[in-house]
C-alpha cells in the first residue's frame, strides 16, 4: 500500500501518509519475531484502527470526483463479498447462539441487533440484518444500494440509452437482495450473491479500466521546471 501510495505522495496529506507509514510499522513489527496469541490480538486491533482512520480521512477529506466512487465501489464489493461470506460461515441452518453472536460482531452489528429485537439470538433476523436490512450500514443490502448510487453518477458511453455491463449484473442482484425472505436466505444463495458481486468488480474493471497491453503504465507526477 505505501509503494502505490508513493507514486502519488503529492496527492496525499500529511495525517494520511502518517497513518500508512504508522500501518505499515506497525504489520512489520510483528513480522520480525513470533507473537503470542494475545500480542497478535493487540496487533489486529492497532491495525484495524489505523485502516479505520484511513476510511474516516477518506471519507471527509476526498473531493467527491470519479476517483472517490471508483474507490468506493472497490470497498462496496469487497464488504458485500466479505458479508457473503462470514454470513454463510456462521449463519448456516445448524448455526448455534455462539455462531450468530460472532457473526454480529464480525458484522459490527450488535448493539443494533440488541436495541431493535428484544428477543435473543435467531438465525432469520441475524440472517435478515446482516444479509438484507438496507439501513445497515454493513448489510449486503447497503452495499448493493450504494453500488446502485456510485454507477448511476459514472458516464456511460452508450448514446442508445442500452444498459451497460455493470448495471446490467447490478441491477438483477438489487432486485432480488431487496425482494429475498430472510427465511429464504440459504448458503448456497448467499453464495450466489457473492459470485455476482465478483462479476461485477470484473465488469466495472473492464468497463473503465484499460487491461493488458492497452493499459497506460503509471507516471509519477512531478513539479513543475
Amino acid at each position: 500500500a505505501r509503494r502505490t501510495a508513493a507514486s502519488m505522495r503529492e496527492r496525499l496529506s500529511a495525517d494520511f501518509w502518517t497513518l500508512l507509514v504508522n500501518l505499515e510499522s506497525e504489520l512489520t513489527e510483528g513480522a520480525q519475531a513470533p507473537l503470542s496469541e494475545a500480542e497478535a490480538l493487540q496487533q489486529v486491533e492497532s491495525a484495524l484502527q489505523i485502516l479505520a482512520a484511513l476510511a474516516g480521512l477518506a471519507q471527509e477529506n476526498m473531493n467527491r470526483v470519479a476517483g472517490w466512487r471508483f474507490l468506493d465501489l472497490g470497498r462496496r464489493i469487497e464488504r458485500g463479498v466479505n458479508t457473503c461470506r462470514i454470513t454463510r460461515t456462521f449463519a448456516h441452518d445448524g448455526a448455534t447462539p455462539d455462531d450468530l453472536d460472532l457473526l454480529l460482531d464480525l458484522a459490527d452489528s450488535q448493539i443494533t441487533y440488541r436495541a431493535r429485537y428484544l428477543v435473543g439470538l435467531a438465525l432469520t433476523p441475524v440472517r435478515d440484518m446482516v444479509m438484507l436490512d438496507p439501513f445497515n450500514t454493513r448489510s449486503l443490502a447497503f452495499q448493493v444500494v450504494t453500488l446502485k448510487d456510485h454507477l448511476a453518477a459514472l458516464p456511460s458511453l452508450l448514446a442508445d440509452g442500452m444498459l451497460e455491463e455493470p448495471n446490467k449484473i447490478l441491477l438483477p442482484l438489487a432486485t432480488e437482495v431487496e425482494t429475498t425472505d430472510a427465511q429464504n436466505l440459504t448458503p448456497p444463495r448467499m453464495q450466489a450473491f457473492e459470485r455476482t458481486l465478483l462479476r461485477l468488480s470484473g465488469a466495472i474493471a473492464d468497463r473503465y479500466f484499460l487491461q493488458g497491453a492497452h493499459a497506460v503504465p503509471t507516471v509519477k507526477l512531478g513539479g513543475l521546471a
